[in-house]
């Protein structure tokens, strides 16, 4: 019998997890054999010089990921022959929800002739609407499609060594799929235009793993977007061993205007006060990510490489691109205002790996619920690459891609000019000498190379020994990440950005806004991970606020020596106190992750605009998440009640919510839990 961590936790959640295992338990995915790691996480080797395998960091180049392409699904996507005019019964058997095509179907809010779509559409001028390029679908029209499968695959982090991972594999002309060699981890870029809706369709192909004795069940999570609960990655609104689902990403921002609807109102009124009037500007992404997301298998599944970048523009962001006050947008640099064909728009995911000994495997402890601790670093999925630049400025968007690490980064020589935090821009660029990236939070950064030395690197100073958290900054034993090998003349016509530069309006939420206040206590209890005392349960509802209202909410961490970041989807939050100050400059505007040192707070400010849930929020580190330190949110209309209610199954549709789609509608699930569960769950 194998032993998994969600039959692990069904059996001891009552007693603990460390003393169901004697706190000796180890369970390796593949592999058991682990290299001995320094004192801040590098292997001994990394440190003389030479890394693991006999590579020679800094000497295999950095890879930029590649761009998903577009593509014609078929099925459609529920359009079908009736066009655009999509009525209950008209034109979605073949995609919608219980069928053979695409069993998972697709958000309700994605049909035009919903009240939350059609009061967006309603909007004028155009760039207010969810549409706004127009009615057309497919390649050539105003709605993308995609399609990516969830894959067995391999892939080079050591040049000349294949080490087996999963992969987001995109469909080629053929409709083939294919993940072998180098390029394959980051999963492909994704590349957005707000108000221009993208459907991606994804199909779980992992089949059954035999370190798990069951096939695994995916969910998809675009972090740090604004998307209905269908879409968002719900941890159990599967897409089932060998089914589809068909994600709906309407690519759009909240209403700056969007504000409760009266008690008893309609349908119709309850959409126009969420969604009518301009995007909030301040609200609009840039920098974002898509991830693994399925129930007490995240972490694993992430680490092996279920794992890519979202990056979208708006019309704001485009207008300083094309004032050449931004580097062009990644994968574009011919656009108009750009001569050269120079890419200096760069994502780099760092994610730190550990490898069995013949560095084909990638081993997983699944009784580690400290978090997964890695000994080798690589960047977008090269370990200790080398990137040639030029003298001129460059956009260098980082992600924390790890399940367990927290980096403290800094430039041998030089530094950064902050221009975001997780997916939103700042006001405006402020100076960074160097700056911790807990896992998810994403860094929005612009380097100078102009006058730099020949060679620059990128240096990790965090000490960090297991997945509790670090032990502090060392700038005695830096690790060096990355090379950046500086070559040409000095570049004339740059960019303009620099410190102080206005980028994006900041519109903050006032406290006469705020409807209530929420406390939640981040606790390490039975020997899992916990908030206010309880286990996640997907069945149960933490928290609904009233759609479209402002709330306060205060994160306490009370585990002892452990941090959590704790990532909360759907909308940003904006800090207003940290650890019980004013918090730090790049933390003052949107966030979507608050982190949470030892002992540590962060009391906030947030609304629940446009989509009615459910939603979660969690620690990002990800065993801590797997083990169940996640909670429920389900903004409702005045007097509605969430569609969780402690029993409700997923998949009922006698239920209906106040636009009067079901919870089937809403999860994509068709059979009761207990009949998709092939583990019996913890229901």
């Amino acid at each position: 019998m194998k032993i998994t961590r969600r039959s692990l936790i069904r059996g001891t959640v009552a007693t603990g997890l460390a003393g169901a295992v004697g706190g000796t338990g180890e369970l390796h995915a593949r592999g058991r054999d682990k290299p001995p790691s320094g004192r801040n996480g590098t292997t001994a080797a990394a440190k003389r010089g030479s890394g693991p395998f006999g590579y020679t960091p800094f000497t295999a180049t950095f890879e930029l990921p590649a761009v998903l392409n577009n593509a014609v699904v078929d099925p459609s996507d529920g359009t079908v022959q009736n066009g655009l005019n999509l009525s209950p019964s008209a034109g979605t058997a073949e995609a919608s929800v219980g069928s053979e095509a695409v069993y998972h179907g697709f958000a309700p809010e994605y049909r035009r002739d919903h009240p939350v779509h059609a009061a967006a559409n309603a909007n004028t001028p155009s760039a207010e609407k969810w549409d706004r390029f127009g009615n057309g679908v497919g390649i050539g029209g105003s709605e993308l499609h995609s399609q990516l499968s969830v894959e067995h695959g391999t892939h080079q982090f050591i040049p000349g060594i294949d080490t087996r991972i999963f992969g987001y594999a995109s469909a080629s002309l053929d409709g083939q799929y294919n993940l072998s060699g180098h390029g394959t981890f980051p999963a492909p870029t994704i590349l957005a235009r707000q108000g221009q809706p993208i459907m991606m369709r994804v199909q779980n192909n992992l089949g059954k793993i035999d370190e798990l004795g069951t096939a695994p069940e995916c969910s998809v999570h675009l972090h740090g977007d604004h998307t209905p609960a269908h879409s968002d990655g719900y941890p159990d609104f599967y897409i089932l061993p060998g089914r589809r689902r068909d994600y709906y990403y309407p690519n759009i921002g909240p209403r700056h205007s969007a504000e409760p609807a009266p008690l008893g109102a309609s349908p119709e009124e309850i959409a126009r006060a969420g969604n009518t009037g301009p995007y909030s500007p301040s609200d609009l992404p840039t920098t974002m990510w898509y991830h693994e997301h399925g129930m007490d298998i995240t972490g694993y599944l992430v680490s092996r490489g279920l794992a890519g970048f979202y990056l979208i523009q708006d019309d704001l962001e485009l207008d300083l691109i094309q004032r050449r006050v931004l580097p062009a947008f990644y994968n574009t640099p011919t656009m108009p205002g750009f001569a050269d064909d120079t890419v200096t728009d760069i994502p780099l995911a760092l994610m730190d790996q550990t490898f069995d000994s013949t560095g084909t495997e990638l081993p997983y402890n699944f009784l580690d619920h400290n978090g997964r601790l890695g000994d080798v670093f690589t960047i977008n999925g090269t370990v200790q690459p080398k990137f040639e630049v030029e003298r001129r400025k460059y956009r260098l968007r980082f992600l924390n891609a790890s399940n367990a690490r927290i980096y403290h980064l800094r430039l041998s020589n030089g530094g950064f000019i902050q221009i975001g935090q997780d997916s939103w821009e700042f006001p405006q660029a402020i100076a960074t000498r160097e700056f911790t990236l807990a896992m998810a939070q994403r860094v929005d950064t612009i380097v100078d190379f102009s006058d730099a030395p020949d060679e620059v690197y990128l240096e990790n100073l965090m000490v960090q020994k297991d997945g509790r958290g670090p032990k502090g900054i060392s700038r005695r034993n830096r690790t060096p990440l990355m090379k950046f090998v500086v070559k040409g003349p000095r570049h004339n016509n740059d960019v303009s950005v620099d410190v102080g530069t206005p980028l994006r309006p900041f519109d903050r939420i006032q406290e006469s806004e705020v409807r209530a206040t929420r406390y939640f206590k981040f606790v390490r209890r039975n020997g899992a991970w916990q908030i206010n005392n309880h286990f996640f349960s997907p069945r149960t509802t933490n928290a609904t606020p009233v759609l479209n209202s402002a709330e306060r909410w205060i994160f306490e961490n009370s585990s002892g020596g452990w941090w959590h970041p704790v990532h909360i989807h759907l909308e940003a939050h904006e800090i207003v106190k940290y650890n019980g100050k004013r918090p730090p400059p790049q933390y003052r505007y949107n966030v979507d992750v608050s982190v949470l040192e030892p002992n540590g707070t962060s009391e906030f400010l947030m609304k629940f605009r446009t989509f009615t849930g459910p939603f979660v929020f969690h620690c990002h580190n990800l065993e801590h998440e797997d083990i169940r330190m996640m909670n429920v949110f389900d903004p409702r209309p005045e007097g509605h009640e969430s569609l969780n209610d402690g029993t409700r199954p997923h998949n009922d549709d006698t239920f209906q919510d106040a636009y009067g789609s079901t919870y089937r509608d809403h999860s994509g699930m068709v059979e009761n839990e207990e009949d998709w569960d092939q583990d019996g769950g913890l229901f």
